[in-house]
């Protein structure tokens, strides 16, 4: 990266979300920086929820939070959902475990 200011365009409440939106930035050829939060169990000095944000240089900073908004929209659209695919494919696979 350049010397270009860096800007924030992503807050990540968890390590998957900011690993998943760090990997979707750089494939689409916007370097990123991940700066960490300090952990949850420091209450009142972080909003709780919050893990890193993701930082990028100010010139790529509409495109990445352009990029960030439609993977967002798709995720709530549940098109992302990922963990619920795999999460059935285990039952299939496996069965249920019993209660």
């Amino acid at each position: 990266m350049g010397t270009d200011e860096l800007v924030p365009v992503f807050d990540a409440p968890d390590e998957i979300q900011a690993l998943l939106y760090k990997t979707m930035l750089e494939e689409a050829g916007i370097g990123v920086v991940e700066r960490a939060l300090e952990p949850e169990w420091l209450e009142g000095v972080m909003q709780r929820g919050l893990h890193s944000q993701l930082l990028v240089q100010t010139a790529d900073a509409e495109t990445a939070r352009t990029l960030v908004e439609s993977f967002t929209a798709e995720a709530n659209a549940g098109e992302l959902d990922a963990e619920a695919a795999q999460e059935t494919e285990a039952r299939e696979e496996y069965g249920t475990p019993e209660s």
